[in-house]
């Protein structure tokens, strides 16, 4: 069984512990927090070719208050699987500090069903920012893109809903327990 923290673990780091994922029997993938451009990892998980090309789309504006979109500009990741084909049991722990970066990562495990997913939904909130700074020196920042799940629902304000979702207990907090990661070791140990 291995422990992929990936808010830490970089796609290099990954990539050379790659024979020894090729025999795992589990995976626990970490998920709590931001990638670390280690969104590789998916194409040892995909059985296919990506084909959702439509799920982040930047609308064309040509008149004021938004009226008569004249278009999207439609992007992807268009992933191809590599080899290895990773075919260990994959879980991944996500919860609302998954946000951005992390979604785009995580709707790739959803839409295409490559692990389960346990703990809370993610942050909802996607799409790459558009910052500026207004006098007084106060930064401001949105995205005018709209992110769509694979399956083209929303996303926004709903974010990557777990398989299983779990919760914090106080007693659990009290003890210094990580019950997302033991939930994750119960699943992996279940085979």
């Amino acid at each position: 069984m291995y422990y992929l923290n990936l808010d830490q673990i970089p796609m290099d780091s990954i990539n050379k512990l790659m024979p020894e994922l090729e025999k795992a029997k589990a995976i626990i993938c970490d998920m709590r927090g931001y990638p670390k451009g280690n969104h590789g990892l998916l194409a040892h998980l995909l059985p296919r070719p990506d084909t959702a090309g439509h799920w982040m789309r930047v609308p064309h504006y040509i008149y004021p208050d938004q009226k008569q979109i004249a278009g999207y500009t439609s992007m992807g990741w268009k992933m191809k699987p590599e080899a290895p084909h990773l075919s260990a049991r994959v879980i991944f722990i996500t919860d609302g500090s998954a946000i951005s970066y992390a979604e785009s990562f995580m709707g790739f495990v959803e839409g295409y069903k490559l692990a389960t997913i346990i703990g809370q939904p993610t942050a909802g909130t996607n799409g790459n920012v558009n910052p500026f700074t207004l006098p007084g020196n106060y930064r401001i920042s949105w995205t005018g893109m709209e992110v769509r799940k694979h399956d083209g629902s929303q996303h926004h304000g709903v974010g990557i809903i777990p398989d299983i979702y779990l919760e914090k207990t106080i007693q659990g907090v009290r003890e210094g327990r990580d019950e997302f990661l033991e939930k994750a070791i119960e699943l992996a140990n279940a085979q």
